[in-house]
């Protein structure tokens, strides 16, 4: 266009053009296509260039024109023929400007080819018949052409056209030297080329192939014949990507479909997950080869069914979209090589979903649990060797590489449906005597103190049998992390004791509500107005006290704990199981608890309730000390009263002895207050643990039963004169206590801490003094 001779041979052309348009189009566009031919490629660009000035008429005529020769030519002819060749160069060079107005054309000669009239003649149904291989044809020979007829055409693919097609099949085949396969293999080599609109022609043919319907067909045969076609085809397109993926390396072949794909990824996700096994075992190739190209897709794909799938057999999808090895192992690697692959590949999709879970909030509830419940029948399906490709054990290690996560999610988590799931599939994952897995010492602290939280969560659950069950896992965890780390059982000792007397959970195990009055902040220039000039003198006595806070009335009561008595018995039933399980000792099967760790038990308690670090010892010192630690004593009395489960968590210590006698600050501090208040309840509580940890001997230890019937002032003597003089003389001392080889429970040598006589005449005389009522207990402990 450079030269003005050509310029302006051009414009006198293009101007007689239209002027003869509109009277003679078919003429012109003949002779605009004949010169073509002749001069072709070199003068293509002349007939677009022309053609520009009046697009669409110009396209639609060539189109016309082209379908024409088309029409008139045999099939060898077909693909060599030069006004062919030429209509693709002249569409192609007006695709440039005018892509829009060329899609618009071809859908309307596609449309045209479709309608139905009787009227017609004779060449004008040969046309029609010959549109469809006409626009394959000219796809064949042009990737732009190609792009226009999937952008627009394919839209109007639906089942109800379908039917239309199946009539002219016969007759398309013509055009192809009467062989089907060539038609075939035409249309899956387009397929091939198609960079958009992958996804709608995949469910094109996947509708195809599943219709039961024979709605619109002309006969059963002609749908049944339809169903097998598409059906090849789709499985002509996926060998043929096979065959190019394995031929030319993932990497470098370069196919249009695949790459169609990876743009629609989150349309074709959907089809993992649908009921179909074709739909989902046709989505498994596709993205297995796009995998090969790029794994983070594939880790994607699976990560989205390892989150959303329902049933059995997505969960297998899911195996086979993560170990087929189609594509995305080398055919030259090694099985145990593929293998290593495949545990990172899930390794790597645990973790994705994982992210997803912690990071979207969009991400729903039930989508969490599924997660795990997931993954807790591929673990049941790894441990029953369910499929030879799980006996890697994959599954195993992919949650033993993202335990981290798993464990801060359930340590975060306050849904008890989600940490219940979690927690069984915690319990099914391979505990380390089953594998040799020993966790780092971070990783162990984050799953002790992940079941912990999984236990409360437990206890506040209403569902007796859930809560049962939970509890039962926790016991399985726990024992398993405590036994093989120490830290993890001083860990989980202190944190169960801990939340469960001084935290919230208390409640659940009988103790008062925390109440912490809130009071509103009174601004200082309010107070300074209530300030007056002159001191206002005491009106009353000045020694009188209120129980409250000056300027807001008496202090109120806490409220009372309306947790059912039976269920507050059951708490503290599992409770103590998951106590015992953290003192769990494997080495003797006959007696599974530690006393080593049920010491360690004492100890926190002490830690815990007592507030004073000074005379915590073992002794017990004279009475008259009782006046320096009377501080200490109510703080320890009243914790025992606020917390319940603190006379039960001593029982336990009484069991398992001598580790009782590390908590004799906190027996010597409900003695001190005893005496002082003449508790009859609080006295029987303490002496009969005492007694059942072989710190009183007989016939110290039946005091328990003589309490009740006793006056105000005879209870302070008993406990003055017998249990704390008893208890002064002979330090509760873990080694007045001797334990067989073998055995864990240590007995007190009754021959040797017998009592004296004047630990036990002031029993005596009392039980004479109440020997109508006590006759039997005095003829037992003094007169056999």
């Amino acid at each position: 266009m450079s030269c003005c001779a050509t310029r302006t041979l051009i414009d006198i052309t293009a101007q007689c053009l239209q002027c003869l348009m509109h009277s003679d189009t078919g003429s012109c566009i003949k002779a605009l296509l004949d010169t073509s031919v002749l001069h072709s490629p070199h003068f293509d660009w002349v007939v677009a260039h022309v053609g520009s000035c009046f697009p669409n008429t110009v396209i639609t005529r060539v189109l016309s024109c082209g379908l024409k020769d088309f029409c008139a030519m045999d099939h060898e002819h077909n693909v060599k023929d030069p006004k062919l060749n030429s209509v693709v160069g002249i569409l192609g060079h007006l695709a440039g400007s005018h892509f829009q107005d060329i899609t618009a054309a071809l859908l309307d000669l596609f449309k045209w080819s479709l309608q139905e009239d009787v009227n017609i003649d004779e060449d004008t149904k040969n046309q029609k018949l010959a549109t469809v291989p006409f626009l394959l044809n000219l796809a064949s020979l042009s990737q732009t052409l190609l792009k226009a007829i999937t952008s627009d055409v394919l839209q109007t693919l639906n089942p109800d056209i379908i039917p239309q097609l199946a009539l002219f099949a016969s007759d398309w085949c013509k055009y192809f030297d009467n062989q089907p396969e060539a038609l075939i293999d035409l249309t899956v080599h387009l397929i091939l080329g198609c960079e958009q609109g992958a996804s709608q022609l995949i469910n094109i043919l996947l509708d195809a192939s599943l219709n039961t319907s024979n709605v619109g067909y002309h006969s059963v045969n002609a749908a049944q014949s339809v169903k097998s076609v598409c059906s090849e085809i789709l499985e002509l397109v996926l060998q043929e990507i096979d065959l190019l993926l394995r031929t030319h390396g993932p990497q470098s072949a370069n196919i249009a479909l695949l790459n169609s794909v990876k743009q629609e990824f989150p349309v074709i996700l959907p089809l993992l997950l649908n009921q179909n096994p074709l739909r989902v075992q046709t989505a498994i190739r596709l993205l297995c080869f796009l995998g090969s190209q790029n794994p983070n897709m594939l880790i994607s794909a699976a990560s989205y069914m390892l989150i959303k799938a329902v049933t059995t057999f997505h969960l297998a999808a899911l195996i086979r979209l993560v170990s087929s090895n189609i594509v995305l192992f080398s055919s030259n690697n090694s099985e145990t090589e593929n293998v290593l692959a495949s545990y990172s590949y899930f390794t790597q999709v645990v973790e994705q979903a994982l992210r997803e879970i912690n990071y979207k909030n969009v991400i729903e509830k039930q989508e969490t649990r599924q997660l795990f419940q997931n993954l807790t029948v591929l673990l049941k399906w790894e441990k029953y060797n369910k499929a030879v490709v799980l006996r890697s054990k994959m599954i195993t290690q992919a949650i033993k590489s993202n335990l981290h996560q798993i464990s801060t999610l359930l340590t975060k988590t306050t849904d008890f449906d989600l940490a219940n799931d979690i927690a069984k599939m915690l319990d099914l994952f391979s505990m380390p005597e089953k594998d040799n897995f020993s966790p780092n010492v971070e990783l162990t602290l984050k799953l002790t103190r992940a079941m912990i939280q999984y236990f409360f969560l437990c206890i506040m659950e209403d569902d007796i049998t859930r809560k049962q069950q939970g509890v039962k896992i926790v016991c399985h965890l726990l024992k398993d992390l405590t036994f093989y780390s120490p830290c993890a059982r001083v860990l989980a000792l202190r944190e169960i004791l801990g939340h469960s007397i001084n935290n919230n959970p208390a409640k659940y195990f009988g103790a008062k509500e925390k109440f912490e009055p809130k009071f509103e902040e009174t601004l200082l220039l309010h107070q300074n107005h209530k300030q007056v000039t002159s001191t206002m003198l005491a009106q009353k006595h000045s020694s009188v006290f209120h129980a409250g806070v000056i300027g807001h009335g008496p202090r109120r009561p806490p409220p009372e704990n309306n947790i059912d008595k039976e269920i507050i018995a059951l708490n503290k039933i599992l409770l103590i199981d998951v106590i015992k399980a953290c003192c769990s000792n494997r080495e003797s099967e006959r007696y599974p608890v530690n006393l080593d760790a049920l010491t360690m038990v004492s100890l926190l308690l002490v830690e815990l309730v007592s507030p004073d670090v000074m005379y915590n010892g073992l002794p017990w010192p004279d009475e008259e000390f009782t006046k320096v630690t009377i501080e200490r004593d109510l703080q320890i009395h009243r914790t025992f009263k606020d917390v319940p489960l603190l006379w039960t968590l001593l029982e336990l210590t009484a069991w398992y002895r001598p580790a009782l006698a590390y908590c004799s600050v906190l027996l010597r501090g409900i003695a001190a207050t005893v005496m002082a208040n003449w508790n009859i309840e609080e006295g029987i509580l303490l002496v009969s643990v005492m007694a059942l940890g072989q710190l009183l001997p007989p016939p110290l230890a039946s005091i328990r039963d003589v309490l009740p019937v006793l006056e105000p002032h005879q209870i302070n003597t008993i406990m003055k004169e017998c249990v704390w003089a008893y208890m002064r003389e002979n330090v509760p001392s873990p080694a007045l206590f001797t334990r067989s080889e073998g055995a864990n429970i240590a007995w007190r040598d009754t021959d040797t801490s017998t009592p004296n006589s004047r630990f036990t005449e002031t029993l005596r005389l009392v039980l004479l003094s109440n020997i109508h009522t006590l006759g039997p207990l005095y003829a037992a402990l003094f007169l056999q």
